[in-house]
């Protein structure tokens, strides 16, 4: 399909239907992906992390898995989301080597709130290399952090409101307005739309629509199609408020579930158990006494004798894999 499109026959799309007979175009999976690195001539990608949030772990993780890869980095300081994103796409759009040539061809644009996919750019390169007379905007199918948790694709089956999909292929969709969590842009995008092209608009008085939402609607403007890739996802993060409710529904999802250690566990556990018996038992009882005082509501009282603070952080008696790492498994309930 590749070959074909470069020597300028015209790409094959096959039409997609959705639920109530809204038809998109729809890119299936190659069968073959290009193998598309940070040396590709063709596909010149830079890597870009709007700096708007602290970075949880997962996501930092992610972002390590990546750019040790060798992928360019557009470097930015910590500022606000569509500042971020402006000056992204000026740096795509201005950035030229020596000789005058532009030096990137796309950028991946990148929220730092998600686990993004060890190979995300190259699975999001693989369409612009595939058709690059077509695709020029490409974002994986992310989802709402929140409930219900719905897809940030949308379509717009003619009524004037944009609806989430309710399904999609195991390909590229044409779509009316994507989320910006994991985007694939060309850089004859900001060369031919005009600054501003991320932009907080309220229209309603609220703070929608976002950034993703009026970049969309710009690209539609200028004839630009927007594609979703159904097939690569970049989990969400978020922070979720635990209470007895989230206890009991956890609780809920682990009936049948037994953890077991294998027998060599087992037996350094034991051992380990029987070596620090008199220290359990005094670090059991002061635990004991400041449970009864809490209850109390009375001055904790004094420690038991042989025990200090560094043996209450490194003793738990319910964490007892701290100490002899286990195996966990999973078997049938009775």
């Amino acid at each position: 399909m590749a070959d074909l499109e470069r020597e300028g026959a015209v790409e094959e799309a096959q039409e997609w239907t959705q639920t109530q007979s809204v038809k998109r175009l729809f890119l299936p999976e190659p069968e073959r992906a290009p193998s598309i690195g940070p040396g590709d001539p063709l596909v010149r990608v830079v890597v870009a992390v709007p700096m708007e949030r602290t970075i949880q772990q997962e996501a930092f993780f992610g972002f390590i898995r990546l750019f040790r890869q060798g992928w360019s980095m557009a470097q930015l300081p910590y500022c606000r989301n569509d500042v971020a994103r402006e000056w992204f796409g000026r740096f795509l759009r201005d950035t030229k080597d020596e000789d005058g040539t532009p030096r990137y061809t796309h950028m991946l644009m990148l929220d730092s709130d998600h686990v993004h996919p060890e190979d995300i750019v190259q699975r999001l390169a693989r369409w612009v290399w595939l058709y690059p007379n077509t695709v020029k905007v490409v974002g994986g199918l992310n989802f709402r952090r929140g409930e219900p948790y719905d897809p940030c694709a949308f379509v717009n089956p003619g009524d004037g409101k944009f609806h989430r999909l309710a399904d999609w292929g195991h390909g590229l969709m044409e779509v009316e307005a994507l989320g910006t969590g994991s985007m694939l842009i060309s850089r004859e995008v900001f060369e031919q739309i005009p600054e501003p092209w991320f932009e907080y608009q309220y229209p309603g008085g609220d703070f929608t629509p976002g950034t993703d939402m009026s970049f969309s609607s710009k690209c539609r403007a200028a004839g630009i199609k927007l594609w979703v890739d159904g097939s690569t996802t970049s989990p969400h993060l978020g922070v979720r408020e635990i209470g007895q409710d989230e206890y009991r529904e956890y609780v809920a999802r682990q009936q049948g579930k037994t953890v077991l250690v294998s027998p060599e566990d087992a037996q350094l556990l034991a051992a380990y158990k029987a070596e620090h018996a008199e220290r359990a038992r005094l670090l059991a009882a002061n635990q004991e006494m400041l449970l009864r005082a809490e209850a109390e509501r009375i001055a904790p009282v004094q420690k038991v004798n042989g025990t200090n603070d560094d043996d209450l952080i490194e003793w738990d008696p319910e964490r007892q894999a701290f100490f002899a790492p286990t195996k966990t498994v999973e078997v049938i309930p009775e």
